[in-house]
């Protein structure tokens, strides 16, 4: 059928890209309204769930971010259970290991790693005290360190006064 016999509104015209990228954002915002309304009028006249995915071009770039991380976390995945299956042969050659051991020897190795539990205990003890101590000094007053943390002190707050 030709559409020279339709009225204006019953033209069919050709599809073509919308250059400028206001005017894409535009009719992207208002066909993106539409949508959504109809697929609620279907959804309560006919009782259906929709689900609808429509991206930007600014969503686009977020989601090739999200792919790149996705990737990585990938890999990150993929070295974990290599690690994984490496903890596994060491775990098996550990039960081998202690399967052959008599009862002198296991009570040996029980006071080994009972020493390792305490060495490793005394280390993040240490270590709590130190960080905890660098927090509290952190937070501490400047008055209290003298001349030189006071101007510190000034140099930051100087830095996030608001003009």
């Amino acid at each position: 059928m030709s559409s020279k016999g339709r009225s204006l509104g019953q033209r069919e015209e050709k599809m073509k890209a919308i250059v400028k990228v206001e005017h894409q954002r535009i009719i992207f915002s208002k066909y993106k309204q539409e949508i959504f309304k109809k697929a609620t009028e279907l959804s309560t006249q006919c009782g259906v769930d929709i689900a609808i995915l429509l991206f930007s071009p600014q969503e686009n770039r977020r989601l090739d971010a999200l792919r790149q991380e996705l990737r990585w976390l990938e890999k990150q995945v993929k070295a974990e259970k290599e690690q994984g299956k490496a903890l596994d042969v060491v775990r098996k050659k550990w039960e081998d290991y202690i399967n052959g051991l008599g009862w002198e020897e296991l009570l040996q190795v029980l006071g080994k790693l009972e020493g390792l539990k305490r060495n490793a205990h005394a280390e993040l003890q240490e270590k709590d005290v130190v960080a905890a101590s660098a927090s509290c000094s952190s937070s501490m007053s400047s008055s209290n360190y003298g001349p030189l943390a006071k101007e510190i002190n000034d140099d930051i707050t100087d830095t996030y006064r608001s003009p």
